[in-house]
């Protein structure tokens, strides 16, 4: 991870982009407590932005902060896995409903580089590559369904939602093809503007996530 903070944006910005990268890329492991004062000399900032960064990353749900004063990384169980499932199969399956309809020319090119890109990544095996490609893709349909509340629920579960993927990819190496697959055909419902196709596309791939990843969680 880095050594140090280039000052381009806010401070607490800075610190909150540092920490969920660490986190999401499992460089700060799950239950990993978290240092104030270690994060300080690491990233030469004040305490402060370090504290507006936690509880940012609260809000994501990345981290858990204690009664006690403590900070420890998000450790999900499999019933909090269970429940993102139910909310993601509805709410993203809804996003690509209303992609598919509304839709600009610049997005569907954004879809498809993204598309480009994870095939590359799979190919390389590159586990960080494929993680904030997928995301990306993801949440370039929330963003083209052109429903701000959507995107705001949505948004909301990145938090967890990013143990999520990286358990399946890092368990599962061969997930990312199929993954890739999966998202080659929504991307292709969504230029053709096929709604309902795009809204079952879309269901049946995070349903195909969360087997996979229950498949896993079970051995």
């Amino acid at each position: 991870m880095s050594q140090f903070v280039v000052k381009k944006t806010t401070l607490k910005e800075q610190v909150y982009d540092y920490l969920k990268n660490g986190i999401i890329m499992g460089e700060i492991a799950p239950g990993e407590r978290l240092i104030e004062e270690k994060i300080s000399e690491t990233l030469k900032v004040s305490r402060s932005p370090i504290r507006e960064a936690v509880r940012m990353l609260e809000k994501d749900g990345l981290l858990d902060v204690h009664a006690t004063g403590g900070v420890t990384v998000a450790n999900p169980s499999t019933e909090d896995y269970r429940n993102l499932y139910e909310i993601r199969v509805e709410m993203e399956s809804l996003a690509a409903y209303y992609a598919a309809q509304r839709r600009s020319r610049d997005e569907i090119i954004l879809m498809e580089s993204y598309v480009e890109t994870m095939r590359k990544e799979a190919d390389a095996n590159n586990l960080k590559g494929l993680l904030e490609v997928n995301f990306k893709f993801h949440e370039s349909i929330v963003y083209a369904s052109r429903n701000p509340f959507l995107e705001t629920m949505t948004l909301q579960l990145r938090g967890v939602n990013s143990f999520y993927r990286k358990a399946i990819l890092e368990k599962n190496p061969g997930y990312a093809q199929e993954a890739h697959d999966d998202h080659e055909k929504i991307y292709q419902a969504i230029v053709e503007q096929d709604q309902n196709k795009a809204r079952e596309l879309m269901r049946q791939h995070i349903e195909h996530d969360y087997q996979s990843f229950m498949i896993m969680a079970a051995k």
